[in-house]
């Protein structure tokens, strides 16, 4: 959706919890030990509303939307803790600020970049948890589910359905 943003004039947020995991010095989130993830999970959480109040208007490859599905990823075997629902909250409260929602569902394996996972089910776990947050805070509306599998046609999809709304 990188390609959207010249022709919008808004600009990118790129990826912040890589940036955060190699600012902690680690290479990959699965080398942050046990005891500091829950902290960097938030810590991204904050950089991201951080990012998106500054700018107001812009395209990101992932919202506080993203780090809710995420946090619920890696939490999934653990008891409801205040930390949970404080990250609920806080991720659920910016996303009511969102006017439009352009989300790529996983249609391929992702490039193997030493950061995050490939695994296909693990992209379906996340697929589904992004589709069940979207209908849960009432953002499908807002939503644009892309269905073209390449770049110059998701654009166009994108565009399209903007100039409608």
């Amino acid at each position: 959706m990188e390609a959207l943003a010249p022709l919008l004039s808004l600009p990118i947020i790129p990826e912040l919890g890589r940036k955060l995991c190699l600012d902690m010095g680690y290479e990959r989130i699965g080398d942050i030990p046990q005891g500091e993830q829950e902290n960097f999970k938030r810590l991204v959480l904050e950089a991201q509303i951080s990012r998106e109040e500054e700018l107001g208007a812009f395209i990101s490859d992932r919202s506080a939307l993203d780090c809710w599905v995420l946090w619920q990823r890696w939490n999934i075997c653990s008891a409801m803790t205040y930390d949970t629902e404080a990250v609920y909250e806080s991720a659920r409260r910016q996303s009511r600020a969102y006017s439009h929602i352009i989300y790529i569902p996983p249609m391929f394996a992702p490039p193997e970049d030493g950061f995050r996972w490939t695994n296909l089910d693990y992209q379906k776990e996340i697929d589904r948890l992004v589709r069940m947050t979207l209908y849960e805070w009432n953002l499908l509306e807002l939503t644009l589910t892309i269905k073209s599998a390449d770049p110059g046609p998701r654009v166009q999809e994108a565009l399209s359905w903007l100039q409608n709304k």
